[in-house]
């Protein structure tokens, strides 16, 4: 019986190993055949936004967003995180709007004093990136 058993086992573990190797291999196989010439593009996003501005007056928050050289007029999502002094837990999410030429714009007034900093959230192109600056308001 304890033949058998050891036997059994035997063979199930080489069936497994064989198995995980032909796996392996097809990986491989399937890997070389979809290379491209092409390199793949990284999204990124350049913020515009002012060093400082005054409480209470408008400020134009920009993102331009582009993938290699083409600038992306479609992004799924761009919105602004706006946090004081570096609180995130009390942070403001806020929507963004394609303005132009994949500038993406928010207008928006800070009504206290102190350092605020602006995250984007952007994802397009099945990409996701998030650059950050900030903005002193006096």
């Amino acid at each position: 019986m304890k033949r058998i058993l050891l036997s059994v086992l035997t063979i199930m573990i080489i069936a497994v190993l064989a198995a995980c190797g032909n796996d392996k291999d097809e990986k491989e196989n399937s890997h070389k055949e979809h290379k491209s010439e092409e390199k793949p593009q990284a999204l990124e996003v350049k913020l515009d936004i002012p060093k400082e501005a005054k409480k209470g007056e408008e400020v134009n928050l920009k993102a331009e967003v582009t993938l290699g050289d083409k600038k992306v007029k479609d992004a799924d999502e761009v919105m602004f995180e706006i946090a004081k002094d570096g609180d995130k837990k009390a942070s403001t999410m806020k929507k963004v709007k394609h303005d132009k030429d994949g500038i993406y714009t928010l207008k928006y007034k800070f009504e206290t004093p102190g350092t605020y900093n602006i995250t984007s959230h952007v994802t397009a192109k099945d990409q996701h990136t998030m650059p950050n600056q900030d903005i002193e308001i006096k």
